[in-house]
C-alpha cells in the first residue's frame, strides 16, 4: 500500500509536469503555426497530427509497456517531449514549418506514454479505489494550470526576434525535471494468471465501454477543438493579446483538474452515468456562454465551463476503461480505446483550425452541439444499471 501511495504521488508529479509542456504547447502551437505556415488554414496541423501520433503510437505503446513495464516507456516519452520542444524552437529560430511539424509529432509521440499514468497509478490497488487512484492522478494537472500559461505569459517575447522561442525552451527543461521524477516509480508487472483472456471485442462491444469510450472521446475531442481555436480568436482576431490568452487558458486548465481531487468520490457516490450527465450539461453552457459574447469575461466563463466538462467526462470514462479489463488484458484495452479517443482529438484539432479560419468563431463553436446532443441522447436511452462497469 505504501509503494501504491508514492506511486500515486510520483504520477501526479508528472502529471503535471508533462501537462505543462503539453499545455505551453496547445496555448503557442496555434500562434506559432500562424507565424510559420503559409496558410493559416494550416496553424493548427502540427496540432492535429500531434493528436494523429498519440492515436497511432498509443496501442505499440501499450503493448510494449505490456512486455517491458510502465517505467523504460515513460522516461522514453519524457526524453521525446524534451527533443521535440527543442525541435519546435529550432523551427522558431529558422522558420521552417516541417520543423514544427516533426517536433509536434515527437510530443505526440511521448503524450502516449504520458496518456497511461493514469491506468498505471490504478494497476496495483483494489476496485474500489481505482476512482480515486485515476482522478488524483489527473489532479496533478494543476501544476501545469498555474505554471504552463505562466511560462507562455512571461517568455514568449523574451526574444524580440524570436517569438515563441524561449517559451518552448522553457517547455524542454520542464521535461528534464519530468525524467528525473519518473525515475522513481515502481510498477509491478501483473503476476500470469490462468484465466481465458476474453476476446477483444466482447470486451469493447459491452454497452456499458461503448458509453465510456464516447464520453471520453466526445469529452477530450471537444476540448482540443475549443482550446485549439480560443487562442486564435483571442489574439488574432479580438486582439485581446497574449497575456488574455494565456489567463483564459490557465482558468480552463484549473477547470480541467481541479475537480480530480474530487471526482472519484463522486464517482463512489453517485456514479458514472450522473457524473458523465454533468459534464455533458456543463459543456451546453459552455457552449452558450462562447456564443454569447466574445470579451475576456465571456471566454473566460466558456473555457472554464469546458475544464469542467472535459473531468467529469474523461474521468467517468477513464474509470469505466479501467475497471472493464482483467490485469491481462489492460495492454490490448487500454490502447485500443485511447486510440479511439485520440483518433476523436485529432480530428477535433484539425477541424477547428479550418472552421475558425474559414466559417468563424460562433458557427465553430454551434458545431459542438451536435457530438453533445448525440452523447446526450446515448446516456439518456441507456438503462442506469447498464452504465456499471463490471
Amino acid at each position: 500500500m505504501e509503494i501504491d501511495r508514492r506511486n500515486i504521488l510520483i504520477l501526479s508529479i508528472a502529471q503535471g509536469l508533462s501537462i505543462t509542456t503539453t499545455n505551453i504547447n496547445m496555448i503557442n502551437t496555434g500562434l506559432v503555426g500562424s507565424i510559420l505556415a503559409k496558410d493559416p488554414s494550416y496553424a493548427t496541423l502540427p496540432l492535429s497530427l500531434q493528436f494523429l501520433t498519440i492515436a497511432i503510437t498509443l496501442i505499440p505503446v501499450s503493448l510494449l509497456m505490456g512486455k517491458i513495464g510502465r517505467r523504460p516507456m515513460f522516461l522514453v516519452g519524457a526524453m521525446a517531449a524534451f527533443t521535440g520542444c527543442l525541435i519546435i524552437a529550432c523551427s522558431i529560430f529558422y522558420k521552417v514549418f516541417s520543423l514544427f511539424i516533426f517536433g509536434s509529432i515527437l510530443l505526440g509521440f511521448s503524450q502516449a506514454n504520458q496518456q497511461f499514468y493514469r491506468y498505471a497509478a490504478a494497476d496495483n490497488i483494489t476496485t474500489k479505489l481505482k476512482s480515486k487512484a485515476i482522478s488524483l492522478v489527473l489532479a496533478g494537472g494543476l501544476i501545469a494550470a498555474i505554471v504552463g500559461p505562466e511560462v507562455s505569459r512571461y517568455s514568449f517575447d523574451f526574444f524580440p526576434d524570436y517569438i515563441y522561442l524561449a517559451t518552448y525552451l522553457c517547455a524542454a527543461l520542464i521535461q528534464i525535471f519530468n525524467f528525473g521524477i519518473l525515475i522513481f516509480v515502481e510498477i509491478k508487472k501483473p503476476n500470469p494468471l490462468k484465466v481465458s483472456i476474453r476476446p477483444l471485442s466482447k470486451i469493447l462491444m459491452r454497452k456499458t465501454v461503448i458509453i465510456a469510450i464516447l464520453a471520453a472521446s466526445v469529452g477530450y475531442s471537444l476540448m482540443s477543438f475549443i482550446m485549439t481555436a480560443t487562442p486564435l480568436q483571442i489574439v488574432n482576431v479580438c486582439k485581446l493579446g497574449d497575456s488574455a490568452s494565456a489567463t483564459v487558458i490557465q482558468w480552463h486548465v484549473i477547470a480541467m483538474f481541479a475537480p480530480s481531487f474530487f471526482t472519484g468520490s463522486i464517482i463512489n457516490l453517485l456514479g458514472n452515468r450522473k457524473v458523465m450527465m454533468m459534464g455533458v450539461m456543463l459543456y451546453v453552457m459552455s457552449i452558450c456562454f462562447g456564443i454569447m459574447g466574445q470579451t475576456i469575461q465571456y471566454f473566460w466563463i466558456s473555457l472554464f465551463l469546458c475544464g469542467l466538462g472535459w473531468n467529469f467526462l474523461y474521468v467517468g470514462g477513464s474509470d469505466i476503461i479501467a475497471k472493464s479489463a482483467l490485469p491481462e488484458e489492460r495492454a490490448k484495452v487500454q490502447g485500443v480505446t485511447d486510440f479511439i479517443i485520440f483518433i476523436f482529438v485529432a480530428s477535433g484539432s484539425f477541424l477547428a483550425g479550418s472552421l475558425h479560419s474559414n466559417l468563424g468563431w460562433e458557427i465553430m463553436m454551434l458545431y459542438t452541439s451536435i457530438p453533445i446532443f448525440i452523447l446526450f441522447l446515448s446516456i439518456v436511452l441507456i438503462n442506469p444499471r447498464e452504465i456499471k462497469p463490471t
